[in-house]
């Protein structure tokens, strides 16, 4: 085989599906974190200005700096202000969605707030024969109880220095816990004009729950991904622009540039008490895109393994990036070392040598098709060298994990207590389609690869009790506005109590 075409594989490979993924040796560093819970402060950063400009311009601050960002990254805010909420239904909705840092946050308040009148103004926006089904799934998003939100922001330019959580918490009258994931300090690292006083830099996870949150931590996950040191050396190498060229011209997406953050992935836990004194516990958490899918099975591992003492009833809800690749910027060293250290794709070229075709049907049709399944079923079986699923480690783990209770998750689906009457696999908790599962995230084009299941409920329950049912994904709801709300669907499910 020509260096030539081997260089040409890549590039196919990397523009087109960019779906390749490796299994690793890496050695993965896991910190053991102390959780500290401080009740009822206000969440926003207590960095000055002057310090967050420091954290611009170094990975490594010193050590007081350093103390503080630490001791900033493991604090749970917990709010309060509805400790009289009655319920008056067998059951609870949760609601998990990724809202994209929260760009549309109007439109969600609006969605919750004034529901009747959202509804009037976004169905021009949709064909009639999709009237029903934006209905339905605006009124099930607007009856949610809790709210388990990602990318939310807080004090950032993109968002207008909007601290989102307390804002829509306090236009609920909910409560709420907050974590920050990520101390975002990209628009001082480029110099741009912000505004000092608003200026916090704060990027994260919450909890928003109608009912009372009683306690609250933070789990730090092992970091697979620097985001100062790899943001700042990024230099557009051939192939990071050969694919942000195909991504804008053919996928019509925008790649992100220059998220210069200091921080990494974590989950937040908390315990729920309901009007009949029941507790049970929300765990969400937002898995990292840029690394292998081997390494995000570890993060995911590593959360499940902390969370296994918990003995009440569990709803763990998040976007867990099961997309089957590694969104880092790459250059040809990258994609060459990637291959090598994928016994798929070595074996595929030894191949070549030795069945007539395989280049073609495995090369890149045999990787369509799987594609196909995969997007919208990761959990799809994985056939080593022709169809490689490196996501299927996720649903192997969820089958056999069991809490130190003898309870385990719910990959229960049957056609009565799904939402749309389909069977298989967690469709009880997660919509399921025609095939695999209803997608939360796309890509614009091309419409027949571009569909991922990214985001999930997996429910522990006591018996019948917290038992899930419904599980719905509003896609239609979601696009109601103008190139969506927000670049993922939000998913919701019903709990039996």
């Amino acid at each position: 085989m020509t260096k030539k075409y081997l260089l040409v594989i890549l590039i196919i490979s990397l523009s087109f599906f960019n779906c390749f993924s490796a299994s690793t040796t890496d050695d993965e560093l896991i910190t053991t974190y102390k959780h500290k819970v401080e009740k009822n402060i206000f969440p926003i950063s207590d960095f000055t200005f002057e310090e967050l400009v420091k954290l611009s311009k170094t990975a490594e601050p010193d050590e007081n700096l350093k103390l503080k960002l630490a001791n900033h990254l493991l604090m749970t805010h917990v709010i309060n202000k509805n400790y009289t909420e009655t319920l008056d239904r067998p059951y609870i909705r949760v609601a998990h969605w990724n809202i994209e840092r929260g760009f549309n946050i109007t439109e969600i308040e609006d969605a919750l707030l004034k529901t009747n009148d959202f509804e009037t103004s976004h169905l021009k926006n949709l064909g009639d024969r999709h009237w029903k089904h934006f209905k339905e799934e605006l009124r099930t998003f607007a009856d949610s109880d809790i709210l388990c939100l990602s990318e939310v922001d807080i004090g950032l330019p993109r968002t207008e220095y909007k601290n989102i959580p307390a804002e829509l918490a306090d236009l609920l009258g909910w409560n709420y816990a907050y974590t920050t994931e990520f101390v975002e300090v990209g628009p001082l690292f480029l110099n741009q004009k912000v505004d000092e006083k608003k200026y916090k830099g704060l990027h994260g996870n919450v909890i928003i729950s109608r009912f009372p949150i009683i306690s609250a931590r933070v789990i730090r996950l092992p970091d697979f991904y620097d985001w100062y040191r790899n943001e700042v050396k990024l230099k557009d190498p051939p192939l990071e622009k050969f694919r942000k060229i195909g991504a804008k011209f053919i996928f019509r997406q925008h790649i992100e540039r220059f998220e210069v953050r200091h921080g990494g992935r974590h989950a937040i836990i908390a315990d729920i008490k309901l009007p009949n004194d029941k507790v049970f516990t929300i765990v969400t958490s937002h898995l990292e895109d840029r690394t292998y899918p081997d390494l995000r099975f570890k993060q995911f591992k590593y959360l499940l393994d902390t969370i296994k003492d918990i003995k009440n009833p569990v709803v763990l809800a998040g976007d867990f990036n099961t997309s089957t690749t590694d969104t880092r910027s790459t250059s040809v060293k990258k994609e060459i070392a990637k291959r090598i250290r994928d016994p798929h794709f070595i074996l595929r070229q030894v191949a070549t040598f030795v069945i007539p075709g395989v280049p073609v049907a495995s090369g890149l049709g045999a990787i369509a098709f799987s594609k196909l399944l995969q997007y919208k079923d990761p959990f799809f079986l994985n056939i080593p060298i022709i169809f490689p699923n490196h996501e299927r480690k996720f649903y192997l783990h969820l089958k056999k994990f069991t809490f130190s209770d003898g309870h385990g998750f719910d990959l229960s689906g049957d056609n009565k207590h799904s939402s749309n009457g389909k069977r298989g696999l967690l469709a009880n908790s997660n919509q399921r389609h025609w095939k695999g599962f209803k997608s939360t995230y796309k890509l614009e084009e091309p419409r027949i690869i571009a569909y991922f299941k990214l985001d999930w409920f997996f429910i522990k329950p006591h018996g019948d009790q917290f038992k899930p049912f419904n599980g719905r994904t509003l896609k239609t709801f979601n696009r109601s506005y103008p190139g969506g709300i927000s670049d993922h669907n939000p998913i919701t499910v019903d709990l039996k109590f």
